[in-house]
């Protein structure tokens, strides 16, 4: 899909959160411990996930307004995920119903979301967006490589 250049760093940080899902599903396939998978979420979650949720929130969902349907549901959805890492995952479908909610929004954000942004932004305000610092995202440095092998 193509992407206005300004949201284009944001469609690659999602790509690391479906990475996040398919890991969590490879993981839930062979049966792994959910403390190990929880410990992955949770420092996936503080390095990548809550960073892109703040920069979200800032500088990307004013541009419809936060009473805008699917803005409001968006945020409401990055308080369901700061309330279910606060509460820790102590079983597989916990763990489940993270990785389903995560794909399922990330999903939503890059269809409906972005295009409806690209649609209403003015170009001044896009390449507002163009100009601001982004955080980098990238795959926490984990040795449990729980998708991989389930030892």
């Amino acid at each position: 899909m193509k992407r206005h250049e300004a949201l284009v760093q944001l469609s690659r940080d999602h790509h690391f959160g479906l990475l996040l899902c398919w890991k969590l599903k490879e993981g839930l396939k062979k049966d792994i411990a959910p403390e190990r998978m929880s410990k992955y979420i949770g420092l996936f979650y503080l390095q990548n996930l809550k960073p892109h949720f703040a920069e979200e929130e800032e500088s990307l969902f004013p541009l419809l307004g936060h009473k805008h349907p699917l803005i409001a549901e968006a945020i409401s959805e990055h308080r369901t995920f700061e309330k279910m890492i606060d509460e820790g995952f102590q079983n597989k479908e916990q763990i489940e119903e993270f990785r389903n909610l995560l794909e399922t929004h990330i999903r939503k954000e890059e269809r409906q979301i972005f295009p409806a942004i690209e649609e209403h932004a003015t170009i001044e305000e896009l390449e507002n967006l163009l100009q601001m610092d982004h955080p980098t995202l990238k795959e926490p440095d984990y040795e449990d490589q729980f998708w991989k092998n389930a030892e």
